[in-house]
C-alpha cells in the first residue's frame, strides 16, 4: 500500500505544480460578491462540488448545489461554479449556457482549456491533467479514469477554502457553529 499512496500523492503534486490559478483573485472576489453561489459538477467531480457548496455554507456564503431541491430561483448578481475535468460533459455545458442565459456569472475549474465550458465561462482555473478525452494519448496517470483530475479538484477547491476563511477572517470555530448540529 505505502508504493500506491506514494504514486497518488506524487502524480497529485505534478498536477497541482504545473495547473494554471492565474484567475484565482478573481475567482475569491467573484464569490465573495455574489448574492448566492449555485456549483454543480457530474459524477465523482460532483462529490466534490458539493463538499465545496457546503464549506461555502460553512463560510456563511449562500451556497447550493444545483440538483438539490433547494436551490433558489438565480440571475443577475449571481455565481454558477462548475467542475469537468473534459469540460464538455453535456449535463454541465447545459447548465453553463442556461446560466448564462440567466446572467449568472460562470466560473469553471477544468483540464481542457479548448473545452465547451472553459470558452463559456467569465473565469476559469485549469487543472493541468488528462481527460477522459484525451484517449489517444498514452495516459500519464496510472489511477482509472479521471480520478487524478477529481483528486486534484479537491484539494484545489480546499485550498480556495483556506484562503476564503482567511479573507473572511474565519476560523474553524466560527465555520463549526454554522455546521449542521442534526448528525
Amino acid at each position: 500500500m505505502l508504493n500506491e499512496y506514494k504514486l497518488i500523492l506524487d502524480e497529485i503534486e505534478k498536477v497541482l505544480k504545473a495547473s494554471n490559478y492565474s484567475q484565482s483573485d478573481e475567482f475569491i472576489e467573484s464569490i465573495l460578491n455574489a448574492n448566492k453561489i449555485v456549483v454543480f459538477g457530474a459524477g465523482r467531480v460532483g462529490f466534490a462540488m458539493k463538499g465545496f457548496s457546503m464549506r461555502l455554507n460553512h463560510l456563511g456564503l449562500e451556497s447550493f448545489f444545483l440538483g438539490d431541491v433547494n436551490v433558489p430561483n438565480t440571475g443577475d448578481g449571481d455565481l454558477l461554479i462548475v467542475g469537468s475535468g473534459s469540460g464538455n460533459t453535456i449535463s454541465v455545458t447545459d447548465m453553463v449556457l442556461l446560466a448564462k442565459k440567466n446572467k449568472l456569472k460562470v466560473v469553471s475549474i477544468t483540464a481542457n482549456v479548448n473545452s465547451i465550458i472553459a470558452k463559456e465561462s467569465d473565469q476559469i482555473i485549469v487543472l493541468n491533467c488528462q481527460t477522459k478525452e484525451d484517449e489517444h494519448m498514452q495516459r500519464a496517470s496510472k489511477q482509472p479514469m479521471t480520478t487524478l483530475f477529481e483528486q486534484s479538484l479537491s484539494i484545489v477547491l480546499d485550498s480556495f477554502v483556506l484562503k476564503l476563511m482567511t479573507t473572511k477572517k474565519e476560523t474553524h470555530f466560527s465555520m463549526l457553529e454554522r455546521h449542521n448540529n442534526l448528525e
